[in-house]
């Protein structure tokens, strides 16, 4: 998908979203995208538009999504009931391209959330980082 639809997709699907502190969820958004190289910065305006948002993956495929990065933002994706352990290391040992787009994209997700912390009731963002970048190190 071309980085531009991916950025008018996510202010689109997060128009008045806002963080725990009463950011716009985009500004994340937009940090994500900076650490991240170009070929992954669609996916990072995207991660979180399919958990947050009524956007659809029919609507992110006539937008342009590819295959590739239909499959890495599912991954990305956290499901309903899912614990967050799960889904971290669904991610970490994710096989293939995709696996390796989601977790550039999800290590620059928990390193921005691990530079901005909650005050109380943060997921284990350290202890994900870790197991993404075992993930990462494994698919080198």
């Amino acid at each position: 998908m071309d980085r531009s639809v991916a950025r008018s997709v996510a202010h689109y699907s997060h128009v008045r979203r806002r963080d725990r502190r009463g950011v716009p969820i985009v500004e994340h958004l937009a940090r994500v995208v900076a650490a991240v190289p170009a070929e992954a910065q669609p996916l990072a305006w995207l991660h979180d538009v399919l958990e947050h948002s009524p956007t659809t993956t029919s609507e992110l495929c006539g937008q342009g999504l590819t295959p590739l990065e239909l499959a890495a933002l599912e991954l990305l994706t956290r499901s309903p009931g899912e614990s967050y352990e799960l889904y971290i290391l669904r991610i970490a040992y994710a096989r293939g391209a995709a696996g390796r787009l989601a977790r550039v994209v999800k290590l620059a997700d928990l390193d921005d959330h691990i530079a901005r912390p909650w005050v109380t009731g943060d997921p284990p963002y350290a202890w994900a980082r870790r197991h993404i970048a075992v993930g990462c190190a494994r698919a080198a």
